[in-house]
């Protein structure tokens, strides 16, 4: 079935839109009279809501509470209404008029936002539109980390019916700010994507992946069951763990800009992707090195010297580049949004005194404790590979599975963007 999908004008609600699917498109007109007392449109949003997300709400929330107030602002939006995995990385992959919206809103957790930047990254012209479409956050999933991230940068608060509010409002605003956010790139032996918030394996994978089935229920809190459960029901798994330690980069501008300054006809023209899979792959690959910060070996090539090597059984290993996986509390309180880092965290079983102390761990990352548990060690890096051993573990990027048998991450210097409160004063890094 085609996507369900509307285009509605910035008005208070009179203006006209257009329905359509993949076999018909209705055009409605709007009477001449309401052309005439409306005020011209600020700009125009590609809005994406995921109806399956988090209770199932998106589409609730974005008419009752969304579109009010894009249509007060006289913000014009183009609504899709997803159908299914990858539909929205389809979309931005593919569309050749990207241009002419100022921004994206998701209205869905980090899974639809890692679908978004990915497909934007699959584009020819990635290194432009990336910064350049700014994303827009209305939480309606159960992971809400870029978000949660974003607001404990600028003070925001972090827990509902704030949090929500907030997110529409500046979401909304027709003075809504672009804040930069570093991406990283993940290398696995099958292919290559952008991430922005983690790499899991071992018990934060497990749990956020077995925790799904309590989503519709539960939603945010179905970490907190699926934690307990991990933690008296303890895995292990053997792996092989390789690092760069990192080395403390140069300050530079911090990308932050006007989303509506831009006129529509002053955007650029979007080049969508149109490269056989194969050779885009390939091309694709070799420019990711060109947008790393430090040269790294590729993943199917030994592990450089200089880099520490563990090889060990594994309780977990989690690496992070933003503070928050979720809003409950900061993972990495170190970090900001646009780090050329990543922060780098894994426990040991021979380290772990017992389940106890696991359960200790995961109820003290609220409390911003977790970090100085003696077993739980921490370090920052510009890059690594993890090798599992053993069969049958999750591999997980932002939140997402992959199919992969190895997996390594480094910093680079592309960016993407969200939607921010006015004042921008967050640091870019990047070593030089």
């Amino acid at each position: 079935m085609g996507a369900w999908c509307c285009r509605a004008a910035a008005s208070g609600g009179r203006g006209g839109n257009r329905v359509h699917d993949d076999s018909s498109t209705t055009v409605v007109p709007r009477r001449i009279e309401d052309r005439d007392v409306e005020e011209a449109p600020v700009g125009r949003l590609l809005v994406f809501v995921n109806p399956n997300s988090g209770s199932g709400k998106g589409v609730k929330t974005f008419r009752t509470r969304v579109e009010p107030q894009l249509k007060r602002n006289h913000i014009d939006y183009e609504l899709i209404i997803t159908t299914g995995p990858n539909h929205a990385k389809t979309i931005v992959r593919s569309r050749d008029d990207l241009g002419k919206f100022n921004g994206v809103m998701i209205l869905s957790g980090d899974g639809l936002v890692f679908e978004v930047i990915n497909g934007l990254a699959e584009r020819e012209d990635r290194a432009s539109i990336l910064p350049s479409s700014p994303i827009g956050i209305v939480p309606s999933g159960s992971g809400n980390g870029l978000l949660s991230s974003l607001f404990f940068s600028r003070g925001e608060p972090l827990k509902n019916p704030k949090f929500t509010e907030r997110a529409i409002e500046i979401s909304c605003s027709p003075s809504a700010h672009a804040q930069a956010v570093n991406l990283i790139h993940v290398q696995t032996d099958k292919a290559d994507m952008a991430a922005f918030l983690s790499v899991g394996w071992g018990l934060m994978a497990d749990i956020d992946i077995e925790s799904e089935r309590w989503r519709k229920s539960l939603g945010s809190n179905r970490f907190v069951l699926g934690g307990l459960i991990r933690a008296m029901n303890l895995r292990t798994y053997r792996g092989r763990l390789s690092y760069k330690p990192y080395m403390a980069g140069k300050r530079g501008d911090n990308g932050c800009y006007d989303i509506y300054a831009r006129t529509i006809g002053g955007r650029m023209l979007a080049t969508p992707s149109t490269s056989d899979d194969d050779e885009f792959a390939a091309a694709r690959r070799a420019e990711w090195r060109t947008l790393h910060c430090e040269q790294v070996s590729d993943i199917e090539e030994e592990v450089p010297e200089g880099w520490t090597q563990i090889e060990e059984e594994f309780v977990s290993v989690y690496a992070v580049t933003l503070s928050h996986i979720s809003n409950d509390g900061p993972f990495a309180p170190k970090a900001v949004m646009n780090d050329d880092r990543i922060y780098l965290t894994y426990i040991l079983r021979k380290n772990l005194p017992s389940r106890l102390d696991l359960i200790k761990y995961l109820t003290s990352i609220e409390k911003q404790k977790h970090l100085d548990l003696p077993f739980v060690e921490a370090v920052e890096v510009s890059a690594f590979r993890l090798e599992p051993l053993d069969a049958g573990s999750y591999l997980v990027v932002d939140g997402e599975v992959v199919d992969a048998k190895k997996i390594q991450a480094m910093t680079t210097t592309l960016k993407t963007a969200v939607f921010a409160p006015i004042s921008c004063s967050s640091p870019i890094y990047c070593h030089l």
